[in-house]
């Protein structure tokens, strides 16, 4: 009996570990040298947040489930067409665990709405990227 509880005990120990690991690699491998940072996104008439990460591109904002153990991105946001409206903070039962001091702010993309949640820092940064032009694009600043 003694010998069968090591050996689920390890088991369990050596699962819990390859489940680290690939998570480690599974963010490791979204990132790709750009940055991340965690987001939360409600689309409308959905009452909870779906908690992923939001990697800045050039072009493009990408969103990813935080769980899970796909790469491909579940939402993608042209930069050009992607809108933000001024952030709100979150009370109640809007509050997010992973993001304790997340900020609301109501998004639109190609005549669609959803809410993104994120910490204040992340949210200068997001509102910077947007309003910024890509690298590259030859824009006349007077």
């Amino acid at each position: 009996m003694l010998l069968s509880a090591e050996v689920l005990v390890g088991a369990l120990v050596v699962l819990l570990l390859l489940f680290l690991v690939l998570t480690f690699l599974r963010r490791r491998a979204i990132g790709r040298g750009k940055p991340l940072v965690l987001c939360a996104v409600r689309l409308p008439g959905e009452s909870r947040w779906k908690v992923g990460m939001a990697r800045y591109g050039t072009t493009r904002l990408d969103w990813f489930r935080l769980g899970g153990f796909t790469v491909r991105a579940r939402a993608q946001w042209a930069r050009a067409e992607l809108q933000l409206d001024t952030p709100h903070g979150l009370q109640g039962r809007e509050r997010i665990g992973l993001i304790p001091d997340a900020v609301g702010v109501a998004c639109r993309y190609r005549g669609r709405s959803f809410e993104v949640a994120l910490a204040p820092g992340a949210y200068t940064a997001l509102r910077a990227w947007v309003e910024s032009s890509p690298p590259g694009l030859n824009v006349n600043v007077a």
